[in-house]
């Protein structure tokens, strides 16, 4: 594990493994960069893999009552810059895949050359308009009881989640997969998960995916009790080079129920990247 002091004096806890291809794996929210663990130790041969502990999780410092959702996507953009990686494949699970499309929207500087988004939508709030997100509500307060559940027994309300966020595929894993989960989630402060859950939810990313030209791959849980495969059907048809893959027999997180047939994809995914990386308005930088 390796720190960076951002240009906030916050602390970001990262790994770094392997050389080759670089990917840069972003963890959802409530737990930490660990859960990719099983991407580390069987890719670090060939590529070099980066995981963040996003702001307020895992080994990093706590996330701000003050701070925003951008804080999230620019302490990951901090990170490219510091290792100065370029040609980087994307990779966000959940919230990882929100603060990868904000990185893609504000950070048109860094050269990202492809992106891998699982099992997440761009808006949580539903409406007229959009269907495919968690609950009805035109602003984070239709998630209260939630923050304050959150507030008042963090250890709890994570222990409820994690069976949800995992897939039938996982097998006889299940039991290993639900203490890994519930495990990562433990080290997370309930303040923390808070305020990044209800600036999660405030945000909306749809438009902004027409405008993200570079190849994608959209991952989407068959199983997956949060979103479901029309969502990423919808994802696929407003981004102009994005191809979806459905993993029939897992949950929220395919690289945990899955994760043979998901690093594989991953390998081949960033091999097949051209050597040039196409920017957010599709212009090609060396």
């Amino acid at each position: 594990m390796h720190t960076l002091e951002l240009k906030n004096g916050d602390r970001l806890a990262y790994r770094d493994q392997g050389s080759g291809p670089v990917m840069v794996l972003v963890h959802g929210w409530g737990v930490s960069g660990e859960l990719f663990d099983d991407q580390l130790l069987a890719l670090s041969d060939r590529f070099r893999v980066v995981i963040p502990d996003l702001p307020g999780h895992g080994a990093s410092s706590e996330f701000h009552h003050q701070a925003e959702f951008s804080s999230l996507a620019d302490a990951v953009a901090e990170l490219l810059r510091h290792l100065q990686l370029e040609s980087v494949c994307l990779v966000g699970w959940s919230l990882g895949a929100m603060v990868c499309w904000d990185l893609l929207a504000r950070h048109p500087e860094l050269t990202i050359s492809g992106l891998i988004t699982i099992d997440m939508v761009p808006r949580l709030l539903n409406d007229n308009s959009w269907r495919y997100g968690l609950r009805e509500g035109s602003d984070s307060h239709a998630f209260d009881r939630d923050i304050e559940i959150i507030l008042s027994d963090w250890h709890a309300y994570a222990d409820l989640l994690a069976p949800r966020w995992l897939g039938q595929g996982a097998g006889d894993a299940l039991p290993d997969l639900l203490a890994r989960v519930k495990g990562a989630a433990q080290t997370n402060q309930p303040a923390s998960m808070a305020r990044i859950w209800k600036l999660l939810v405030e945000q909306d990313f749809c438009s902004a995916l027409a405008r993200m030209t570079l190849p994608t791959l959209v991952i989407t849980g068959g199983q997956s009790s949060l979103y479901d495969v029309p969502a990423g059907e919808w994802i696929v048809e407003q981004m102009p080079a994005a191809k979806l893959e459905v993993f029939q027999n897992s949950g929220h997180a395919p690289h945990l129920d899955q994760p043979q047939r998901f690093n594989q994809l991953l390998a081949e995914f960033t091999l097949n990247l051209n050597d040039n990386t196409a920017g957010i308005d599709g212009t090609l930088m060396s």
